[in-house]
């Protein structure tokens, strides 16, 4: 090579190529425990490595990362303090699985086949459960409800021994070792009475305990974490007795905030100004009973592009659970939405019944361009035929 990164790419391939073919590095694992004082304060330790047989590592020292040579001590040697850093440390969580690491640990665990993985990570995803961020699954609020509520209810159900058995069941079933109708039997009896002991549990929205310093704004007693149809919020843990609440980030909740016009629609009720999950919207006072939301683009988000259902309203771009997307300025009246821009083309794919006519939209950088119709083959131009 003739640039850096090109050497360097070439020496990364060469030490791992010939580090394959060495023989395995035997390290000896190491801890020295310092007792200080006669134990007066809490011991000092340190862990680190000792090399027996280098090995491959010869041909690859970097992949020791920052692993620690420790001299070789006896018991009851004495130490010397040569000199102290003190470094402030936070616990770290661990990172977010991707899908190739969600499905390593579903394989480790002796849960599913490779067969299944696929449809597990699809099925976690379209039910809202986790959604992608970057490479990583981030779990939703409506994923942590789900969760606990299994862990607080079915735990014995979700358990990685339970699913592990009922795989090697089915396996039994399939070479016939064992009978179905038995095996059925087995578990639908006892989980339909765990079901039906469940049914008349309030509908669960609690995620847990909200920071001690927080008070609940009526009556200062503790809140906890909830999930209502606008997202988290901190409710008082004493409702329905006391009705207090909070922003999820601890600040009072206002109430609707009246802007002084009439809703166009019922005539009776006044336009106010609410907050939502996505943020302030304006809509009559008088909901549920009149529905109206007004439409707050005034063409500041606008694509320019026509609706591709009623063909009035332009599509605009909005902001959702899941990150922006596009739907029509006619909305609640139209509720036409599509995942990425409108190209402001129409989809020329022949179908059964005719040319297909939805709008395009964009895609990526190997498929500029397709249809926003996911029932249209030219929504994943890369798959039609040639």
């Amino acid at each position: 090579g003739t640039t850096d990164d090109q050497k360097k790419l070439y020496q990364l391939i060469w030490q791992r190529t010939v580090a394959s073919q060495m023989v395995d590095a035997k390290l000896l694992k190491t801890k020295i425990t310092a007792n200080i004082i006669n134990g007066e304060i809490p011991n000092f330790i340190v862990n680190g490595t000792h090399i027996v047989n280098p090995g491959w590592l010869l041909a690859d020292p970097a992949a020791r990362n920052d692993e620690i040579d420790l001299p070789k001590l006896m018991i009851s040697d004495p130490l010397t303090l040569d000199h102290i850093n003190s470094l402030e440390k936070q616990t770290q969580p661990p990172p977010r699985y991707t899908e190739a690491g969600l499905v390593k640990e579903l394989e480790k665990r002796g849960i599913g086949r490779p067969s299944t993985y696929a449809s597990i990570i699809n099925t976690i995803i379209t039910r809202g459960y986790v959604e992608k961020e970057g490479r990583s699954l981030k779990p939703t609020d409506t994923g942590e409800v789900v969760s606990k509520f299994l862990e607080d209810h079915f735990a014995n159900y979700i358990s990685d021994s339970f699913t592990a058995e009922m795989e090697d069941e089915l396996d039994d079933i399939a070479q016939g070792k064992r009978e179905y109708v038995k095996t059925l039997k087995d578990f639908y009896g006892p989980f339909t009475k765990d079901v039906k002991s469940k049914e008349k549990i309030e509908k669960i929205t609690n995620l847990g305990d909200a920071d001690e310093k927080i008070k609940c704004p009526k009556c200062e007693g503790k809140m906890i974490i909830k999930l209502g149809r606008s997202g988290k919020f901190l409710s008082c843990a004493k409702f329905p007795d006391c009705s207090g609440s909070r922003t999820i980030d601890g600040k009072e909740m206002q109430g609707p905030k009246e802007i002084g016009e009439e809703c166009p629609d019922c005539k009776d009720g006044k336009l106010v100004e609410r907050e939502g999950k996505f943020g302030l919207f304006i809509s009559c006072s008088n909901y549920p009973k009149c529905k109206y939301i007004k439409n707050s683009d005034n063409g500041q988000n606008s694509t320019g592009v026509k609706c591709g259902e009623c063909k009035d309203g332009e599509m605009v771009e909005k902001r959702g659970r899941f990150g922006p997307f596009f739907s029509c300025s006619n909305y609640p009246k139209c509720k036409h939405a599509i995942k990425a821009k409108p190209t402001g083309r129409k989809c020329e794919y022949v179908r059964e019944n005719g040319v297909c006519n939805s709008l395009m939209m964009e895609g990526t950088k190997t498929i500029p361009e397709r249809c926003s119709d996911r029932t249209c083959p030219n929504h994943n131009p890369h798959k039609l035929k040639k």
